[in-house]
């Protein structure tokens, strides 16, 4: 679990730029936590301060139980970090690298052999470990990365851009180790710009913007909220559409709009209206065969851009 509680970062001196600014949000353990924001609005700054590279101006934070601020090392003990781009040593090997980095951690020469030999068979880079970093491709640093980040078994994992810079196939391993890697029991903390890989892994999301917390909440609850008192729109996919079944709709009591699209029309509805039925029925009493009829969904995109005023994330 990582508890935030009015997390601030102030750069510059009292009176500097607030990077931060009374951040709270909750990840609750054994989840897949989606962390969100427009470049610049704290999502780097909260990542460095979640993995003791930075320290805040104010605030609480608590992971997996150990006061950040009482016990780093603790903290740096039950947590793994796989920043979005890792500075290797060009001239070791991949096994050579992960040795090294278990020697912070004071984990026996021969346990990290072993330990490293294993994730790098498990990672697909058991035929690369005796390579040097410098030869491996992208994708390949970005599984060393991870490997070194789950050296010492942490409970917690921080992930920047898991899938940055990867090709489908690539992102899609990535997708499928992050739930592989929940499903052992990790708490993951996933800051990621691609909102649709975002949308597959995670339940609950937090939203920062200009150093705020603008929304913390499950990805379905956030879409509740936001479409509430909103019209809706109803997607029909249907071949034979007239003019008289358009009419049709039309007169239905509660509908605001129809348009004809290339599959079919759109049916704009008043709030809390259900017309779904009555639409069904006068396109087919008109003569059209219907296919599809589906209420519209808000995307986590649509979402994040409501919420950041349409900040890049």
């Amino acid at each position: 679990m990582i508890e935030v509680e009015g997390l601030t970062k102030v750069y510059g001196g009292s009176h500097g730029a607030r990077a931060l600014d009374g951040v709270t949000f909750t990840v609750p353990e054994k989840s897949i936590f989606g962390f969100l924001g427009p470049n610049g609005a704290g999502k780097t700054t909260t990542i460095r301060i979640l993995a003791t590279v930075l320290q805040p101006t104010e605030g609480t934070i608590r992971i997996d139980g150990h006061d950040l601020g009482e016990d780093p090392l603790a903290v740096k003990e039950n947590l793994g970090l796989m920043p979005d781009e890792v500075l290797f040593y060009p001239t070791l090997t991949g096994l050579q690298q992960l040795l090294y980095y278990a020697s912070f951690y004071g984990i026996r020469r021969a346990d990290a052999r072993k330990r490293g030999k294993e994730l790098l068979e498990q990672f697909g880079l058991g035929d690369e470990m005796a390579k040097k970093v410098k030869a491996y491709s992208h994708g390949m640093k970005k599984r060393l990365a991870l490997a070194q980040c789950l050296l010492h078994d942490p409970h917690v994992l921080i992930m920047d851009e898991p899938a940055n810079g990867l090709d489908p196939g690539g992102m899609r391993y990535f997708r499928d180790l992050i739930r592989w890697l929940n499903g052992q029991g990790k708490t993951i903390f996933l800051s990621s710009h691609m909102l649709y890989e975002v949308e597959q892994l995670c339940e609950r999301v937090g939203i920062i913007d200009h150093g705020h917390i603008v929304a913390v909440d499950t990805i379905a609850d956030l879409s509740a909220r936001l479409t509430a008192g909103a019209p809706t729109v109803l997607r029909v996919s249907a071949a034979g559409v007239t003019d008289d079944g358009i009419r049709a709709v039309a007169a239905i009591p509660g509908v605001t709009n129809v348009e004809r699209t290339p599959l079919g029309v759109d049916v704009t509805a008043k709030a809390g209206s259900d017309v779904s039925g009555e639409v069904s029925r006068a396109l087919v009493m008109a003569g059209a065969a219907l296919r599809e009829l589906k209420a519209e969904q808000r995307s986590l995109e649509d979402l994040f851009l409501a919420l950041t005023k349409g900040g890049g994330a």
